[in-house]
């Protein structure tokens, strides 16, 4: 066989970054708030962005059913008022992730209805990190998610599970609070990583001594670890409550 010609190689890898560069420099940031952004209505913002583009929310109450069907970042910012809260007014999720690679960080999720969840994930290779998915239904549901990653959000007072993997796999859950969701705080029937080698989440039944979680040792971890119910993801290192 021939040698490869480098020159030829060269003029391969410079046109590769080159079309990275071009595609990278074409993502936007695109802003929500009440007045004087780009978008008032953050359904609109999404309807708007291209893949990759930014859709930066700030503080306020957004009423919205949000679908977010292409790969975006969906950050949410504390303008003063606190976090950007998405609400669905009792029916439906506030947020479902179809697209495959979506971010999404820093939003509040209300008032989903049933069969719904604060955060509706049915797309694999997500980043869903430091959101609280608070009183719906279910806080954070993933439904046939593959290799998507939860950590540092909260999920409390969900009428279901704070978190609820089904049919997902290779997922990565650390850093997570899940208080006082009525029927758990966790359920997982596929195989997930439930910490990151260090440390692992919070349960509200499972995070001081009279709940099997000692913390010998002070260091913030309990010295057991905890079985997430459904399946056999196991989580070696929950977090001790404060």
């Amino acid at each position: 066989m021939e040698d490869e010609d480098p020159m030829k190689n060269a003029a391969f890898v410079v046109t590769l970054a080159l079309c990275l560069a071009s595609t990278l420099a074409e993502a936007v940031n695109i802003t929500v708030c009440s007045e004087g952004c780009d978008y008032s209505s953050l359904k609109a913002a999404v309807f708007a962005a291209g893949e990759g583009d930014v859709v930066i929310v700030e503080s306020g109450r957004y009423y919205d059913h949000l679908n977010a069907n292409k790969k975006i970042f969906l950050l949410g910012v504390d303008t003063g008022d606190g976090p950007p809260i998405l609400d669905a007014t009792g029916s439906g999720s506030p947020l479902t992730i179809a697209a495959d690679g979506v971010v999404v960080e820093g939003l509040r999720l209300i008032n989903g209805g049933p069969a719904s969840a604060g955060i509706l994930v049915l797309s694999s290779d997500n980043v869903i990190r430091k959101n609280d998915a608070s009183n719906n239904y279910v806080g954070i549901r993933l439904v046939g998610s593959n290799n998507t990653t939860l950590r540092g959000n909260v999920a409390s007072g969900n009428l279901e599970f704070g978190l609820m993997l089904e049919g997902s796999s290779g997922c990565l859950v650390s850093e997570n609070v899940l208080l006082k969701n009525f029927l758990g705080e966790a359920f997982d029937d596929g195989r997930n990583s439930w910490d990151d080698g260090a440390i692992g989440n919070r349960y509200g039944d499972f995070d001081d001594p009279e709940e099997g979680c000692s913390d010998d040792d002070g260091d913030g971890i309990c010295d057991a670890g905890r079985e997430i119910p459904g399946g056999p993801s196991f989580d070696r290192h929950p977090i001790a409550g404060v």
